[in-house]
């Protein structure tokens, strides 16, 4: 169990040493592992469905979608870990696809809060998201 306690319990580098694409990294696994859990409810749901509806949150679309609902909520260091990361030479591997570079920005802020344990200001643009999905769902 040792190794599920160093999740949460981690010691760093200073940040700006750690490159932008490893925020990104990180920020996705954080996304994916909330969404997932959300998604898995009470246990009993079919795999399929889950990953059928994961789409809706865990896609490079999804993300790019998710910044401009969020983006104007970022304070100013949020704002630089996402455009440091929009202009990463990782987010550009696809070439010019910018809802992926979007997707990128948003990954690593998520990723920055996780590493900087901020979990609540996680929980708060996170809680814009879902809000904002279940509105569009019953629209």
């Amino acid at each position: 169990m040792k190794e599920v306690d160093q999740i949460f319990n981690f010691q760093i580098s200073d940040l700006r040493e750690i490159p932008i694409e490893n925020f990104s990294y990180i920020g996705d696994a954080v996304i994916g592992l909330i969404y997932k859990v959300k998604l898995f409810g009470d246990g009993r749901n079919k795999v399929g469905n889950m990953f059928e509806n994961s789409k809706k949150f865990l896609s490079a679309q999804a993300h790019s979608k998710f910044i401009d609902l969020i983006y104007d909520s970022f304070n100013e260091i949020e704002k630089q870990y996402y455009k440091r990361a929009v202009n990463s030479q990782g987010a550009k591997k696809r070439g010019n696809d910018y809802e992926y570079r979007k997707s990128t920005g948003f990954e690593a802020v998520i990723g920055y809060l996780f590493l900087t344990k901020n979990y609540r200001r996680i929980q708060e643009l996170l809680g814009v998201i879902d809000s904002c999905m279940f509105m569009e769902k019953t629209l």
